[in-house]
């Protein structure tokens, strides 16, 4: 049994890795997909992903998303056929010898709640529920000209210069600290598997609720995607984030998964000291 990390997984790890999502999602339920994405973790050396082999079959599989210091997120997948040999435990494990590397103090695992074998797996460390978000999906049969667009309201690709007046907006929404809302957002504008967008209304930043603006802002998205030809849009939103949540419904999105989040602090993994 082995284990290999993956800053930037390559094509062969991703295949094997996809593969071993299929098999899960079929054999649990699962809705969800393992996020390979490295671009958004805070350091360009943090592992975004941990491959257990056994032999030269994948195992396990288990990604490490840590946009900050402050937690990073893990979504652990075991083949079916290596069940109860310690492969989730052995990457988490590993995982919290990376963690330490970055400083950070806990972790945040990622479980869809049909997953019975996922569950379980949980109950080996103490950990205290965090949130739960909800995973939506366009109704592809609505067109997005369903949706009203406020007059004056517009849209454009971000770039660096824009970051100022979108750390104000997320600290305003989110009640963040500007400097870790300025760190994500920099993170997002200059990476290249994402898109920024900012919106104004008649030349002004948006920043009144109620007024239609909300739907307006998706309905200009959903259109955006549509000219890309985007096949799939998806968004999440947290359970305590119920104005968003009946917002997407409304504007034609479909529940389709719910993820529990749990948190646990990384010290419990790591060796004893004597």
């Amino acid at each position: 049994m082995r284990i290999e990390l993956f800053t930037k997984p390559g094509v062969q790890i991703v295949h094997q890795a996809r593969e071993l999502e299929r098999i899960c999602q079929a054999h649990d339920h699962l809705e969800g997909s393992l996020y390979l994405d490295p671009s958004m973790n805070l350091s360009p050396e943090a592992p975004s992903l941990l491959a257990l082999f056994e032999g030269e079959t994948l195992a396990g599989a288990m990604t490490f998303f840590a946009p900050t210091q402050e937690e990073a997120e893990l979504v652990s997948l075991t083949h079916p056929d290596f069940r109860r040999r310690g492969v989730f435990r052995a990457l988490v494990q590993e995982a919290a010898r990376q963690a330490v590397k970055f400083g950070i103090p806990d972790f945040l695992f990622v479980c869809e709640p049909q997953s019975k074998d996922g569950v379980a797996a949980l109950h080996w460390f103490t950990s205290k529920p965090d949130h739960t978000e909800y995973a939506l999906r366009y109704d592809r049969t609505l067109p997005p000209e369903h949706l009203k667009i406020p007059t004056g309201l517009t849209m454009h690709r971000a770039t660096e210069t824009d970051l100022p007046d979108m750390v104000q907006i997320s600290s305003d929404s989110f009640s963040e600290e500007a400097e870790r809302a300025a760190h994500f957002l920099g993170l997002a504008i200059v990476s290249e598997t994402r898109r920024q967008y900012l919106f104004r209304l008649d030349g002004v930043r948006t920043h009144l609720q109620n007024r239609g603006i909300g739907r307006g802002i998706v309905a200009l998205l959903l259109r955006e995607c549509y000219a890309q030809g985007t096949e799939d849009i998806l968004i999440e939103v947290d359970n305590t984030n119920a104005p968003a949540h009946h917002l997407y419904l409304s504007c034609g999105f479909v529940q389709e998964a719910i993820y529990d989040y749990l948190r646990a602090p990384i010290a419990q993994f790591l060796p004893k000291q004597a």
